[in-house]
């Protein structure tokens, strides 16, 4: 069958790129990811209405596995860019907060009474 194997060999480098993780590259990787699972998800519909022998069987539970690291993959990718998120918001906050110390409010049009 040619669309399980093309299936397969998706699947595959899917898995590839998952494994591979590159902070620089990350956006690129991402949008690659999104069309291996694209194009999977076509293939898989066309799967549906087709009528499968044992040895097709063998080769989607073995797809199944596959697919199941690629998803333990993609969690921890996830979870990287969610860190990465929260560094970024931290050091924003750092900095904002150092630089609020050091500025002067401007007084213009306020009076201010000496005496208490």
């Amino acid at each position: 069958m040619d669309s399980l194997e093309e299936l397969y060999s998706i699947t595959l480098q899917l898995k590839a790129k998952v494994e591979t993780s590159d902070k620089q590259e990350r956006d690129k990787q991402i949008e690659e990811i999104v069309s291996y699972l694209e194009a999977r998800g076509k293939i898989l519909q066309e799967l549906l209405t087709e009528t499968l022998s044992a040895i097709d069987k063998n080769r989607l539970k073995e797809v199944l596995r596959i697919s199941e690291d690629i998803i333990s993959n993609l969690t921890n990718i996830k979870k990287e860019i969610q860190q990465d998120i929260l560094l970024a918001k931290k050091g924003k906050s750092a900095f904002r907060g150092y630089n609020q110390m050091y500025t002067v409010p401007s007084f213009d049009g306020h009076y201010f009474d000496k005496k208490k």
